[in-house]
Protein backbone atom coordinates (compact mmCIF):
# COMPACT_ATOMS: atom_id res chain seq x y z
CA UNK A 1 0.00 0.00 0.00
CA UNK A 2 1.49 3.40 -1.28
CA UNK A 3 0.87 6.30 1.60
CA UNK A 4 1.88 9.95 1.06
CA UNK A 5 2.16 13.22 2.87
CA UNK A 6 2.99 16.38 2.18
CA UNK A 7 4.62 19.58 4.12
CA UNK A 8 6.25 23.16 3.03
CA UNK A 9 8.86 24.85 5.16
CA UNK A 10 9.26 28.59 4.85
CA UNK A 11 12.66 29.47 5.01
CA UNK A 12 11.91 32.81 6.31
CA UNK A 13 13.94 33.27 9.76
CA UNK A 14 16.86 30.66 8.82
CA UNK A 15 19.05 33.21 6.67
CA UNK A 16 20.12 36.78 7.27
CA UNK A 17 18.21 38.81 4.72
CA UNK A 18 20.20 40.78 2.22
CA UNK A 19 16.68 41.38 0.27
CA UNK A 20 13.09 41.97 1.09
CA UNK A 21 10.81 39.06 0.86
CA UNK A 22 8.51 39.77 -1.68
CA UNK A 23 7.10 36.22 -1.60
CA UNK A 24 7.77 33.33 0.71
CA UNK A 25 10.22 30.77 0.25
CA UNK A 26 9.84 27.19 1.29
CA UNK A 27 10.84 24.06 1.33
CA UNK A 28 8.39 21.74 -0.33
CA UNK A 29 8.56 17.73 0.82
CA UNK A 30 7.06 15.05 0.04
CA UNK A 31 7.12 11.60 1.97
CA UNK A 32 6.55 8.48 0.33
CA UNK A 33 6.35 5.10 1.94
CA UNK A 34 5.71 1.64 0.47
CA UNK A 35 5.90 -1.33 2.69
CA UNK A 36 9.52 -1.19 4.05
CA UNK A 37 10.61 1.66 1.38
CA UNK A 38 10.99 5.04 1.94
CA UNK A 39 11.13 8.43 -0.01
CA UNK A 40 11.51 12.09 1.11
CA UNK A 41 12.10 14.90 -1.63
CA UNK A 42 12.37 18.33 -0.28
CA UNK A 43 12.65 20.71 -2.90
CA UNK A 44 14.01 24.27 -1.87
CA UNK A 45 13.11 27.80 -3.20
CA UNK A 46 17.10 28.50 -4.00
CA UNK A 47 19.75 29.02 -6.05
CA UNK A 48 22.01 26.40 -5.09
CA UNK A 49 23.86 25.03 -1.75
CA UNK A 50 26.96 23.18 -1.38
CA UNK A 51 27.29 19.47 -1.66
CA UNK A 52 28.89 19.36 2.00
CA UNK A 53 25.74 21.12 3.13
CA UNK A 54 23.05 18.86 1.26
CA UNK A 55 25.16 15.92 2.70
CA UNK A 56 24.72 17.61 6.16
CA UNK A 57 21.08 18.29 5.65
CA UNK A 58 20.52 14.50 4.28
CA UNK A 59 22.55 13.17 7.14
CA UNK A 60 20.52 14.72 10.04
CA UNK A 61 17.25 14.28 8.73
CA UNK A 62 17.54 10.72 7.79
CA UNK A 63 18.96 10.24 11.79
CA UNK A 64 15.88 12.25 12.83
CA UNK A 65 13.39 10.23 10.94
CA UNK A 66 14.85 7.54 10.10
CA UNK A 67 14.48 7.68 6.88
CA UNK A 68 17.59 6.06 5.17
CA UNK A 69 20.03 8.67 3.95
CA UNK A 70 20.08 6.74 0.04
CA UNK A 71 16.46 7.51 -0.08
CA UNK A 72 16.11 11.42 0.65
CA UNK A 73 16.83 13.93 -2.27
CA UNK A 74 17.90 17.36 -1.23
CA UNK A 75 16.64 19.07 -4.11
CA UNK A 76 17.29 22.65 -5.64
CA UNK A 77 14.84 24.41 -8.42
CA UNK A 78 17.60 27.29 -9.09
CA UNK A 79 15.59 30.24 -8.57
CA UNK A 80 17.59 33.12 -8.91
CA UNK A 81 15.65 35.67 -6.45
CA UNK A 82 16.61 33.35 -3.74
CA UNK A 83 19.43 32.23 -1.45
CA UNK A 84 22.66 31.21 -2.96
CA UNK A 85 25.01 28.65 -2.23
CA UNK A 86 27.30 31.08 0.12
CA UNK A 87 24.66 32.14 2.03
CA UNK A 88 23.19 28.63 2.41
CA UNK A 89 26.32 27.52 3.51
CA UNK A 90 25.97 30.14 6.76
CA UNK A 91 21.88 29.11 7.02
CA UNK A 92 22.61 25.36 6.98
CA UNK A 93 22.38 24.57 10.46
CA UNK A 94 19.27 26.54 10.87
CA UNK A 95 17.48 25.34 8.17
CA UNK A 96 18.26 21.74 9.54
CA UNK A 97 16.92 22.75 12.73
CA UNK A 98 13.83 24.25 11.14
CA UNK A 99 13.31 21.25 9.23
CA UNK A 100 13.80 18.24 11.89
CA UNK A 101 10.72 18.54 13.79
CA UNK A 102 8.70 19.41 10.15
CA UNK A 103 10.09 16.58 8.93
CA UNK A 104 9.21 13.83 12.08
CA UNK A 105 5.78 15.40 12.65
CA UNK A 106 4.87 14.98 8.29
CA UNK A 107 6.15 11.82 7.75
CA UNK A 108 3.27 10.56 10.59
CA UNK A 109 0.63 11.95 8.97
CA UNK A 110 1.02 9.63 5.87
CA UNK A 111 -2.19 8.20 4.23
CA UNK A 112 -3.37 5.50 1.68
CA UNK A 113 -3.45 6.98 -1.83
CA UNK A 114 -3.96 6.29 -5.79
CA UNK A 115 -2.12 8.25 -7.77
CA UNK A 116 -3.25 9.91 -11.11
CA UNK A 117 -0.22 10.98 -13.46
CA UNK A 118 -0.32 13.03 -17.03
CA UNK A 119 2.75 13.07 -19.05
CA UNK A 120 3.07 15.78 -21.88
CA UNK A 121 4.64 16.59 -25.06
CA UNK A 122 4.83 20.84 -24.65
CA UNK A 123 7.13 21.21 -28.13
CA UNK A 124 8.68 24.66 -28.08
CA UNK A 125 5.75 26.64 -26.81
CA UNK A 126 6.92 27.07 -23.24
CA UNK A 127 11.01 27.25 -23.65
CA UNK A 128 13.76 27.15 -25.97
CA UNK A 129 17.30 26.62 -25.86
CA UNK A 130 19.34 29.85 -24.75
CA UNK A 131 22.57 29.03 -26.29
CA UNK A 132 22.96 29.39 -29.82
CA UNK A 133 26.33 28.85 -32.58
CA UNK A 134 26.88 32.44 -34.07
CA UNK A 135 28.80 32.34 -37.38
CA UNK A 136 32.30 34.22 -37.14
CA UNK A 137 31.60 34.90 -33.19
CA UNK A 138 31.29 31.58 -31.98
CA UNK A 139 28.89 30.18 -28.86
CA UNK A 140 26.66 32.82 -26.96
CA UNK A 141 24.11 32.40 -24.50
CA UNK A 142 21.12 34.82 -23.59
CA UNK A 143 19.44 34.48 -20.50
CA UNK A 144 17.73 37.91 -20.03
CA UNK A 145 15.28 37.29 -22.47
CA UNK A 146 14.07 37.32 -25.74
CA UNK A 147 12.57 38.54 -28.86
CA UNK A 148 10.21 36.03 -30.73
CA UNK A 149 8.52 36.81 -34.35
CA UNK A 150 5.19 36.20 -35.28
CA UNK A 151 5.15 32.05 -35.14
CA UNK A 152 6.44 32.34 -30.93
CA UNK A 153 10.32 31.50 -32.64
CA UNK A 154 12.97 33.20 -30.40
CA UNK A 155 15.60 35.18 -32.08
CA UNK A 156 17.59 38.73 -31.23
CA UNK A 157 20.38 40.76 -32.95
CA UNK A 158 20.80 42.42 -29.69
CA UNK A 159 24.43 42.03 -29.15
CA UNK A 160 24.52 43.77 -25.41
CA UNK A 161 22.26 39.98 -24.17
CA UNK A 162 24.90 37.81 -25.07
CA UNK A 163 27.25 37.97 -22.57
CA UNK A 164 29.99 39.87 -24.53
CA UNK A 165 30.59 42.20 -22.02
CA UNK A 166 31.76 45.90 -23.86
CA UNK A 167 32.37 44.17 -27.02
CA UNK A 168 30.27 44.16 -29.84
CA UNK A 169 31.06 42.41 -33.18
CA UNK A 170 30.31 44.12 -36.38
CA UNK A 171 29.34 40.48 -39.16
CA UNK A 172 26.98 40.18 -41.67
CA UNK A 173 25.50 37.48 -39.70
CA UNK A 174 23.39 40.43 -37.02
CA UNK A 175 21.83 41.92 -40.54
CA UNK A 176 19.10 39.37 -39.77
CA UNK A 177 17.47 38.04 -36.30
CA UNK A 178 19.42 35.03 -35.06
CA UNK A 179 17.56 32.02 -34.22
CA UNK A 180 17.83 30.12 -30.83
CA UNK A 181 16.45 26.67 -32.18
CA UNK A 182 18.36 24.17 -30.25
CA UNK A 183 17.00 21.06 -28.55
CA UNK A 184 14.63 21.94 -25.40
CA UNK A 185 13.19 19.51 -23.02
CA UNK A 186 9.60 19.46 -23.85
CA UNK A 187 8.40 16.88 -21.12
CA UNK A 188 5.76 17.79 -18.84
CA UNK A 189 4.70 15.32 -15.75
CA UNK A 190 1.88 16.08 -13.16
CA UNK A 191 1.31 13.36 -10.34
CA UNK A 192 -2.10 13.61 -8.37
CA UNK A 193 -1.93 11.97 -5.22
CA UNK A 194 -5.54 11.23 -4.15
CA UNK A 195 -6.67 9.98 -0.82
CA UNK A 196 -9.13 7.48 0.32
CA UNK A 197 -12.00 10.30 0.49
CA UNK A 198 -11.12 11.62 -3.60
CA UNK A 199 -10.17 14.78 -2.28
CA UNK A 200 -6.01 15.77 -3.60
CA UNK A 201 -3.56 15.36 -0.94
CA UNK A 202 -0.99 17.10 -3.11
CA UNK A 203 0.19 17.20 -6.79
CA UNK A 204 3.72 17.02 -7.84
CA UNK A 205 5.11 18.81 -11.25
CA UNK A 206 7.97 18.53 -13.20
CA UNK A 207 9.37 20.73 -16.47
CA UNK A 208 12.53 21.90 -17.19
CA UNK A 209 13.77 25.88 -17.30
CA UNK A 210 15.48 28.27 -15.49
CA UNK A 211 13.10 30.17 -12.63
CA UNK A 212 15.42 33.14 -13.27
CA UNK A 213 12.41 35.38 -14.12
CA UNK A 214 12.53 37.46 -10.99
CA UNK A 215 15.93 39.25 -11.45
CA UNK A 216 15.30 39.91 -14.74
CA UNK A 217 16.05 43.16 -14.09
CA UNK A 218 19.35 42.49 -13.53
CA UNK A 219 21.57 42.48 -16.62
CA UNK A 220 19.22 45.80 -17.87
CA UNK A 221 20.95 49.20 -17.90
CA UNK A 222 19.09 50.83 -15.97
CA UNK A 223 19.66 52.86 -12.32
CA UNK A 224 18.94 51.51 -8.74
CA UNK A 225 19.16 47.61 -9.51
CA UNK A 226 20.90 46.90 -6.18
CA UNK A 227 17.66 48.59 -4.38
CA UNK A 228 15.34 46.75 -6.46
CA UNK A 229 15.98 42.91 -5.38
CA UNK A 230 13.27 41.36 -3.30
CA UNK A 231 13.05 37.23 -2.60
CA UNK A 232 10.52 35.98 -5.02
CA UNK A 233 9.93 32.22 -5.71
CA UNK A 234 9.54 32.75 -9.47
CA UNK A 235 7.59 31.21 -11.96
CA UNK A 236 7.64 27.81 -9.89
CA UNK A 237 6.07 29.10 -6.90
CA UNK A 238 3.09 30.85 -8.67
CA UNK A 239 2.46 27.09 -10.88
CA UNK A 240 2.14 25.57 -7.35
CA UNK A 241 0.33 28.42 -5.82
CA UNK A 242 -2.39 28.18 -9.11
CA UNK A 243 -2.58 24.18 -8.53
CA UNK A 244 -3.10 24.37 -4.48
CA UNK A 245 -6.30 26.75 -5.84
CA UNK A 246 -7.36 24.58 -8.21
CA UNK A 247 -6.88 20.90 -7.25
CA UNK A 248 -5.67 21.56 -3.63
CA UNK A 249 -3.77 19.94 -1.12
CA UNK A 250 -0.38 20.57 -1.40
CA UNK A 251 1.88 20.99 -4.62
CA UNK A 252 5.55 20.70 -5.29
CA UNK A 253 7.33 21.76 -8.48
CA UNK A 254 10.53 19.64 -9.79
CA UNK A 255 12.69 20.94 -12.41
CA UNK A 256 14.73 18.82 -14.88
CA UNK A 257 18.29 19.66 -16.26
CA UNK A 258 17.58 23.24 -17.35
CA UNK A 259 21.17 24.47 -17.89
CA UNK A 260 20.88 25.63 -21.43
CA UNK A 261 16.82 25.80 -21.06
CA UNK A 262 14.87 29.51 -20.72
CA UNK A 263 11.23 29.93 -20.32
CA UNK A 264 9.86 31.98 -23.15
CA UNK A 265 10.05 35.49 -20.73
CA UNK A 266 9.31 38.44 -22.04
CA UNK A 267 12.17 41.22 -22.57
CA UNK A 268 10.74 44.65 -24.12
CA UNK A 269 9.59 46.80 -20.67
CA UNK A 270 10.83 44.49 -18.25
CA UNK A 271 13.52 47.21 -16.34
CA UNK A 272 12.23 46.80 -12.59
CA UNK A 273 11.04 44.48 -10.19
CA UNK A 274 7.94 44.99 -10.43
CA UNK A 275 7.55 44.11 -13.96
CA UNK A 276 9.72 41.01 -13.49
CA UNK A 277 7.27 39.64 -10.87
CA UNK A 278 4.84 40.01 -13.21
CA UNK A 279 6.42 38.28 -15.57
CA UNK A 280 7.04 35.40 -12.95
CA UNK A 281 2.59 35.27 -12.68
CA UNK A 282 1.83 35.29 -16.28
CA UNK A 283 4.41 32.27 -16.61
CA UNK A 284 3.23 30.31 -13.84
CA UNK A 285 -0.24 30.86 -14.10
CA UNK A 286 0.29 30.00 -17.67
CA UNK A 287 2.71 26.51 -17.12
CA UNK A 288 -0.38 26.26 -14.84
CA UNK A 289 -3.18 26.20 -17.52
CA UNK A 290 -0.97 23.93 -19.77
CA UNK A 291 -0.70 21.62 -17.04
CA UNK A 292 -4.17 21.43 -15.92
CA UNK A 293 -5.45 21.33 -19.45
CA UNK A 294 -3.49 18.12 -20.06
CA UNK A 295 -3.82 16.62 -16.95
CA UNK A 296 -7.99 16.71 -17.68
CA UNK A 297 -7.53 15.51 -21.23
CA UNK A 298 -4.77 12.60 -20.86
CA UNK A 299 -4.90 11.36 -16.96
CA UNK A 300 -4.30 8.11 -16.01
CA UNK A 301 -4.53 5.51 -13.16
CA UNK A 302 -0.77 5.35 -12.73
CA UNK A 303 0.23 1.31 -12.98
CA UNK A 304 1.85 -0.47 -10.00
CA UNK A 305 1.84 2.65 -7.64
CA UNK A 306 2.82 1.51 -4.51
CA UNK A 307 6.15 -0.24 -6.46
CA UNK A 308 8.80 2.09 -4.81
CA UNK A 309 12.73 1.72 -4.74
CA UNK A 310 15.51 4.48 -3.92
CA UNK A 311 19.22 3.97 -4.00
CA UNK A 312 21.89 6.85 -4.43
CA UNK A 313 25.13 6.18 -5.57
CA UNK A 314 28.92 8.13 -5.93
CA UNK A 315 30.19 8.96 -9.61
CA UNK A 316 33.51 10.33 -9.08
CA UNK A 317 35.12 12.67 -12.51
CA UNK A 318 37.83 14.82 -13.10
CA UNK A 319 37.90 18.76 -12.99
CA UNK A 320 40.10 20.60 -15.45
CA UNK A 321 43.78 21.88 -14.72
CA UNK A 322 43.29 24.97 -14.50
CA UNK A 323 41.22 25.57 -11.63
CA UNK A 324 42.67 26.95 -8.05
CA UNK A 325 44.68 24.45 -6.14
CA UNK A 326 43.54 25.16 -2.83
CA UNK A 327 40.70 27.86 -1.40
CA UNK A 328 44.10 29.79 -0.20
CA UNK A 329 45.10 29.84 -3.92
CA UNK A 330 41.75 30.78 -4.82
CA UNK A 331 40.97 33.86 -2.94
CA UNK A 332 44.62 35.52 -3.30
CA UNK A 333 46.49 33.56 -6.27
CA UNK A 334 43.41 33.64 -8.66
CA UNK A 335 44.14 37.76 -9.17
CA UNK A 336 46.87 37.82 -11.59
CA UNK A 337 45.30 35.52 -14.06
CA UNK A 338 42.37 37.62 -14.03
CA UNK A 339 44.32 40.39 -14.81
CA UNK A 340 46.09 39.09 -17.49
CA UNK A 341 43.10 37.67 -18.99
CA UNK A 342 41.54 41.18 -18.54
CA UNK A 343 44.17 42.56 -20.74
CA UNK A 344 44.15 40.21 -23.39
CA UNK A 345 40.13 40.63 -23.97
CA UNK A 346 41.10 44.45 -23.87
CA UNK A 347 44.04 43.76 -26.69
CA UNK A 348 41.91 41.82 -28.46
CA UNK A 349 39.44 44.47 -29.06
CA UNK A 350 41.98 47.42 -29.15
CA UNK A 351 43.63 45.39 -32.18
CA UNK A 352 40.60 44.87 -34.07
CA UNK A 353 41.30 41.03 -33.91
CA UNK A 354 38.61 38.45 -35.79
CA UNK A 355 35.76 38.08 -33.95
CA UNK A 356 36.22 34.73 -32.99
CA UNK A 357 39.28 35.30 -31.11
CA UNK A 358 38.01 38.39 -29.11
CA UNK A 359 35.08 36.49 -28.51
CA UNK A 360 37.64 33.58 -27.10
CA UNK A 361 39.01 36.29 -25.05
CA UNK A 362 35.83 37.19 -23.55
CA UNK A 363 34.94 33.64 -22.59
CA UNK A 364 38.44 33.40 -21.33
CA UNK A 365 38.28 36.58 -18.86
CA UNK A 366 35.14 35.45 -17.50
CA UNK A 367 36.31 31.77 -17.18
CA UNK A 368 39.42 33.34 -14.98
CA UNK A 369 36.49 34.79 -12.42
CA UNK A 370 34.55 32.43 -12.11
CA UNK A 371 37.42 29.72 -11.59
CA UNK A 372 37.53 31.70 -8.29
CA UNK A 373 34.28 31.81 -7.30
CA UNK A 374 33.37 28.12 -7.96
CA UNK A 375 35.90 27.29 -5.27
CA UNK A 376 35.35 29.73 -2.87
CA UNK A 377 31.39 30.71 -3.34
CA UNK A 378 29.64 28.45 -5.73
CA UNK A 379 30.74 24.91 -5.63
CA UNK A 380 32.54 25.03 -1.90
CA UNK A 381 35.01 22.28 -3.57
CA UNK A 382 37.10 21.24 -0.80
CA UNK A 383 41.34 21.75 -0.62
CA UNK A 384 41.10 17.97 -1.29
CA UNK A 385 39.24 18.33 -4.24
CA UNK A 386 40.83 21.05 -5.93
CA UNK A 387 44.65 19.28 -5.46
CA UNK A 388 43.16 15.70 -6.77
CA UNK A 389 41.25 17.56 -9.78
CA UNK A 390 38.59 14.82 -9.12
CA UNK A 391 34.79 15.52 -7.95
CA UNK A 392 32.53 13.14 -6.04
CA UNK A 393 29.01 13.29 -6.41
CA UNK A 394 26.24 11.44 -5.64
CA UNK A 395 23.14 10.82 -7.74
CA UNK A 396 19.88 9.99 -6.56
CA UNK A 397 17.50 7.29 -8.29
CA UNK A 398 13.74 6.65 -7.46
CA UNK A 399 11.57 3.74 -8.83
CA UNK A 400 8.06 4.96 -8.94
CA UNK A 401 5.82 2.37 -10.26
CA UNK A 402 6.91 2.65 -14.25
CA UNK A 403 8.91 5.46 -13.70
CA UNK A 404 12.65 6.21 -13.18
CA UNK A 405 13.42 9.16 -11.74
CA UNK A 406 17.74 10.42 -12.02
CA UNK A 407 18.62 13.36 -10.32
CA UNK A 408 21.93 14.82 -12.00
CA UNK A 409 24.61 17.23 -10.35
CA UNK A 410 24.71 20.80 -10.99
CA UNK A 411 22.85 22.67 -13.97
CA UNK A 412 22.97 19.99 -16.35
CA UNK A 413 22.17 20.37 -20.10
CA UNK A 414 19.71 18.85 -22.52
CA UNK A 415 21.77 16.86 -23.88
CA UNK A 416 21.78 14.62 -20.21
CA UNK A 417 18.13 14.59 -20.24
CA UNK A 418 18.13 13.03 -23.95
CA UNK A 419 20.74 10.93 -22.96
CA UNK A 420 18.94 9.35 -20.18
CA UNK A 421 15.49 8.43 -21.96
CA UNK A 422 17.27 7.22 -24.64
CA UNK A 423 20.00 4.76 -22.52
CA UNK A 424 17.17 3.25 -20.21
CA UNK A 425 14.68 3.33 -22.30
CA UNK A 426 12.69 -0.21 -19.86
CA UNK A 427 11.12 2.46 -17.88
CA UNK A 428 9.87 5.73 -18.41
CA UNK A 429 12.69 8.30 -17.27
CA UNK A 430 12.32 11.38 -15.81
CA UNK A 431 15.26 13.17 -15.07
CA UNK A 432 15.79 16.02 -12.64
CA UNK A 433 18.28 18.61 -12.43
CA UNK A 434 20.31 19.98 -9.20
CA UNK A 435 20.19 17.63 -6.67
CA UNK A 436 22.19 16.60 -3.40
CA UNK A 437 23.79 19.86 -4.18
CA UNK A 438 24.88 22.24 -7.00
CA UNK A 439 28.30 22.07 -8.82
CA UNK A 440 27.43 24.62 -11.07
CA UNK A 441 27.53 24.35 -14.93
CA UNK A 442 27.89 20.20 -16.39
CA UNK A 443 29.43 21.54 -19.47
CA UNK A 444 29.77 18.62 -21.99
CA UNK A 445 32.50 18.07 -24.29
CA UNK A 446 30.14 20.01 -27.23
CA UNK A 447 29.60 23.12 -25.00
CA UNK A 448 33.34 23.19 -23.99
CA UNK A 449 34.22 23.71 -27.26
CA UNK A 450 31.56 25.86 -28.26
CA UNK A 451 32.08 28.73 -25.78
CA UNK A 452 29.82 31.15 -23.94
CA UNK A 453 27.91 30.82 -20.48
CA UNK A 454 28.02 27.21 -19.95
CA UNK A 455 31.76 26.76 -21.01
CA UNK A 456 33.47 29.48 -18.38
CA UNK A 457 30.77 28.51 -15.63
CA UNK A 458 31.95 24.96 -15.63
CA UNK A 459 34.70 23.26 -13.86
CA UNK A 460 34.34 20.34 -15.97
CA UNK A 461 36.87 18.59 -18.44
CA UNK A 462 36.03 16.83 -21.86
CA UNK A 463 36.38 13.75 -20.18
CA UNK A 464 34.20 14.50 -17.06
CA UNK A 465 30.35 13.93 -18.67
CA UNK A 466 31.30 10.87 -20.85
CA UNK A 467 33.09 9.24 -17.37
CA UNK A 468 29.94 10.18 -15.73
CA UNK A 469 27.50 8.06 -17.77
CA UNK A 470 30.29 5.52 -18.14
CA UNK A 471 29.83 5.02 -14.29
CA UNK A 472 25.76 5.68 -14.26
CA UNK A 473 24.83 3.15 -17.05
CA UNK A 474 26.20 -0.21 -15.02
CA UNK A 475 24.86 1.11 -11.99
CA UNK A 476 21.75 2.32 -12.87
CA UNK A 477 20.62 -0.91 -15.07
CA UNK A 478 21.46 -3.19 -11.73
CA UNK A 479 19.44 -0.99 -9.55
CA UNK A 480 16.32 -1.59 -12.62
CA UNK A 481 17.59 -5.74 -12.45
CA UNK A 482 15.65 -5.66 -8.66
CA UNK A 483 12.15 -6.86 -8.76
Amino acid sequence: MLKVSFTKIPLRGTFTPRWPFHTELYARCLYLESGEEKLLICAFDTLGTFGCDAKKFRVAAAAATGIPEKSIIFHELQVHAAPSAELMHTAIDSVIERAIPELQAFIKKAVPCSVEVMEADFGDECTFNREQYVEGLGGVTVWTGMTFDEKGRPCTQNKAIMLLREYRPDLPVFDKPIYFDNMNDPKAYLFRFIGEDGKTIGTVTRFAAHPDVGVLFELRPVRGKAAMYHYDFDWPGYLSTRLEQDYGGMSMYLNGPCGDLSSKKGYDGIDDFEASDRECQRLGNWFAEKMEKAFEQGKKAMPNSDFLRTDTFTVTVPMRDDMPTSIENANNGQQPLIDAAKKKFEDAMAQNQPAYLVKKAVDDYWKAMYNRMMATSICGFTDEELQKREVAIEIPIVRFGPYLFVGVPGESLTEMATWLRSTFTGVKTIPLDQCDGYYSYMATPRSLKMGGYTYWCSWTTPETIPSMKAQMIPKINAFLELE
